[in-house]
């Protein structure tokens, strides 16, 4: 389990394909398995290995990412059973934080799998800006954490969340990417 930066916050990550592992951040953040965690990728094409990329998505991809934006797409078929089962959607993001681009880099070369990123942060409370604060938050299950790549403060808003099935365009939570950014993307 790493604990990681991105360009809003800190995420943590395991093997999103290994259900072990999420069972363990599950532990850890003392999260409801009905909330499924976002993959880190590396670009466009990870993204269409594991979900359908309609011609919209793929504007607000070109558009946006990398950069501070969750999309969620209908998954296919290469995504595990356990995770599809979450309305059949994964949600995705490709980072623009050098730190976290180089260790999903490391990661997809040596597993040829997704990283789960998930806020730092138990369940219900706050998401908190460094490396420290995050681990004394967690107190004596931050053990869990196996690697910590501490890279300063982030203080970024959270990612701004759009699913897009098809051409339909929702916006599930708004944060630096506004909605009439998204809309002008796809006009």
């Amino acid at each position: 389990m790493i604990l990681y930066p991105t360009e809003t916050l800190y995420a943590l990550g395991v093997n999103a394909l290994d259900l072990q592992e999420i069972a363990k951040l599950y532990v850890l953040k003392g999260r409801d398995e009905s909330k499924p965690s976002s993959w880190l990728v590396r670009s466009l094409a990870d993204i269409e290995k594991y979900a359908e990329v309609s011609e919209v998505a793929a504007k607000i991809a070109m558009q946006f990412l990398p950069g501070q934006l969750t999309l969620v797409l209908r998954a296919r078929n290469t995504v595990p059973e356990y995770r599809r089962k979450f309305e059949n959607e994964v949600s995705f993001r490709i980072s623009s934080d050098p730190v976290a681009q180089k260790v999903i880099a490391e990661f997809m070369e040596e597993y040829d799998a997704p990283l789960t990123c998930t806020s730092a942060n138990v369940s219900g409370l706050s998401t908190l800006g460094t490396a420290g604060e995050i681990l004394q938050q967690f107190g004596e299950k931050a053990k869990m954490i196996t690697k910590i790549i501490d890279d300063g403060p982030r203080k970024g808003l959270a990612s701004t969340i759009v699913r897009v099935i098809g051409d339909e365009v929702t916006i599930l939570r708004e944060g630096e990417i506004t909605e009439d950014e998204i809309r002008k993307a796809i006009e």
